[in-house]
């Protein structure tokens, strides 16, 4: 880029940043201050609070966890495929491995039984 276009592109950070600094000020001084007791008190919703903690079922994390990875790989896919003819016979082996080892994870998690919902 020219260093006019690196100007342009500066002034339009320096602007940016200046509404947002305008309207954090004009939301800190605009905005009501009337503090009561009852904006501060719990918000009943006619279930019973209960101190104690509810028990979790673990399944759902590990199903988040695993679609976490799984999107991992996908988003690292991404570039590869992007610049398939640049990388070469390389870049195709270094995919191959990555797939690989994510499979085994994924025959592993099975396996175990992460994916079977009782």
């Amino acid at each position: 880029m020219q260093d006019a276009e690196w100007l342009v592109v500066g002034i339009g950070w320096f602007l940016l940043f200046v509404v947002f600094l305008i309207l954090i000020a004009l939301a800190r001084y605009l905005a009501p201050k009337e503090y009561y007791k009852e904006k501060f008190d719990l918000y009943e919703c006619g279930v019973p609070f209960v101190d104690e903690a509810k028990e979790f079922n673990i399944r759902f994390f590990i199903i988040a966890v695993l679609f976490t990875i799984f999107d991992v790989e996908a988003i690292f896919m991404y570039p590869w495929a992007v610049d398939f003819k640049e990388l070469g016979v390389l870049g195709v082996a270094e995919l191959s491995i990555f797939i690989v080892l994510v499979f085994i994870g994924w025959i592993y998690a099975w396996g175990k039984g992460a994916l079977k919902w009782e």
